[in-house]
Formats: C-alpha cells, structure tokens, sequence
C-alpha cells in the first residue's frame, strides 16, 4: 500500500479515523447504561467493556496532552516552567482533599478513603509530571 502524503487526504483520513473512535466509544457507553439498567451499576463497572472505555480514555487524554503542550507554547509567551515540587505539592493536596471528602462521605472504610486518595495522587501527579517533562524538553530545545 502506498504511503499518503497529501496533507488534505491525511486530515481526511484523521477525520475518519476520529469518527469512528467516536462511534466506538458512544457504542461502549450504550452497552454499558444498557447493563446497568437491566442488571445495576455495579455489574457495568466490573464489566471488560468499562475498563476498556476507562484505559482508551486515559490513553486519549495522556496523548492530547502532547498536543496541548505545543499548542500553549506557541498561543503564549513562554512562561517559567513552576519548579517540580510544586506540581508533587498540588498533587498531594487534591489527593488529600479528594481522600478527606471520600473520608467525610463514608466514614465506615476509612482504607478506600486512603486508596481513593492515593489513586488521585498519583494520576494527577502523573499528567503534571509529563506536561512539566514535555514543557521543560520544549524549552531546553528552543534554547539550543
């Protein structure tokens, strides 16, 4: 197969491939209310098709990222990159509030309070931790 190299068929084909990952993920939602309808909430939530929704989700997110990284630097003057202790502070801070508030709602488990917490942590400490790489790779290679 030949390789496309015309800049219009490629965002055309950019522009499929985006409908179809839409269609894809409107088909798992449908699935996923239709279970939960019929057998309950938690019988959609400890279904494959959930994870599979959550992770192609993640994954979405976690690549768009790159995207906005270079969209920022050049909508905007570039600003300091905020020191890496900063975004290890404001992560540790949502985890704790998210884990008090999980706390505050169900007293009776107070280690998924803990969990909830941790797991916040660590993904919000995860998104700034590669916006903060990508950020500072973006101005080391501009300053060369």
């Amino acid at each position: 197969m030949k390789k496309i190299t015309d800049e219009r068929l490629i965002l055309v084909n950019l522009k499929n491939i985006r409908i179809a990952f839409v269609c894809q993920t409107l088909g798992i939602l449908a699935t996923l209310f239709y279970t939960a309808f019929r057998s309950g909430a938690d019988i959609a939530f400890q279904s494959p098709l959930f994870f599979v929704l959550i992770m192609t989700n993640v994954l979405l997110i976690f690549l768009q990222m790159r995207v906005t990284a270079d969209v920022e630097e050049t909508e905007r003057k570039r600003k300091k990159v905020l020191p890496y202790y900063a975004c290890v502070l404001i992560s540790l801070a949502v985890g704790a509030i998210i884990g008090t508030v999980a706390w505050t709602f169900d007293r009776q488990h107070p280690l998924s309070a803990w969990i909830i917490g941790i797991v916040f942590f660590v993904c919000f400490l995860a998104s700034y931790s590669l916006m903060y790489f990508l950020k500072k790779k973006r101005s080391e290679d501009d300053d060369e």
